[in-house]
């Protein structure tokens, strides 16, 4: 790989470390003839990486990895995330120890490529469609209201379900499956599987269970309100009216991230679940 670009979270523009990570990489890269941009501070919703990049090296925690994803949706680029914000399931490195081990690994494309699912999530008015995003942890059927439970009618692949009366939903993939709807109950998958979990958060009924569901299935969700509000992995919320449909499946875009080590998914989760 040639064409590096690197982010530097908004939470850690000040903190030394980082500054040190950021020099040795931007250095170590160039002189190894390599192209590096670097982008520092909060990614929002417009922000896009340029369409010639080959690796996104993120340095933050797994906002920044979320964030980062959305901005070269679609694109052939993989991640490498260095850890410096609190969990990091997302991110591969925390302390490096040989910089130049890792610089020489990712010119030479030397590691693996592990592929992760993504959500598209989408919304129709009268038939129209008014929203389009994406997610690489969860989509978010959420109250604009912290006061009140709200109902919203479940549908799979067009067949009714149930109505339930909650806080709301998560419809996650197995990579967000260790977030929010972990936090709702939820199951822990294993990232690199193909499934869509549906878990409602906090509902008023003592039968109410997650879902496991394909992913060739398509969940819709319908609000019973207008104090509601859809969210992909933590954006900025977009309000939604009462019988608005909200319909998420599996994205044909994914995200692929740079594996340096032989670390299981098993190993990680007991090391981040001592912090939880």
């Amino acid at each position: 790989m040639k064409n590096f670009y690197i982010i530097i979270s908004e939470y850690t523009t000040r903190v030394r470390s980082i500054t040190n990570v950021r020099k040795r990489l931007e250095e170590g890269l160039r002189a190894r003839g390599a192209r590096v941009d670097v982008h520092e501070g909060y990614l929002d919703r417009n922000f896009m990486i340029p369409e010639d990049v080959d690796c996104v090296i993120t340095v933050g925690g797994d906002g920044t990895v979320l964030r980062a994803s959305r901005a070269a949706f679609g694109r052939k680029v993989v991640f490498l995330g260095i850890n410096r914000g609190h969990m990091g399931y997302l991110t591969e490195l925390t302390d490096i120890a040989n910089y130049d081990e890792i610089m020489d690994r990712l010119i030479n494309n030397d590691f693996k490529v592990e592929e992760r699912m993504m959500l598209s999530a989408a919304v129709y008015r009268n038939g129209k469609r008014i929203f389009r995003d994406y997610a690489l942890n969860d989509v978010l059927l959420g109250k604009n209201d912290c006061v009140h439970m709200m109902t919203f009618e479940l549908y799979i692949n067009d067949t009714f379900i149930n109505s339930y009366r909650a806080d709301g939903v998560v419809v996650s993939s197995p990579t967000g499956s260790t977030c929010y709807s972990m936090s709702a109950g939820g199951p822990i998958a294993e990232p690199t599987a193909k499934l869509l979990l549906v878990s409602p958060i906090c509902p008023h009924a003592v039968n109410t269970r997650p879902l496991v569901l394909s992913p060739d299935d398509k969940v819709k969700l319908i609000p019973k309100h207008t104090t509601q509000l859809v969210s992909c992995d933590g954006a900025d919320g977009t309000e939604l009216l009462a019988d608005d449909e909200l319909v998420v499946a599996k994205s044909v875009h994914s995200m692929k991230f740079i594996r340096f080590k032989e670390t299981s998914f098993l190993d990680t989760l007991r090391e981040r679940m001592r912090y939880v």
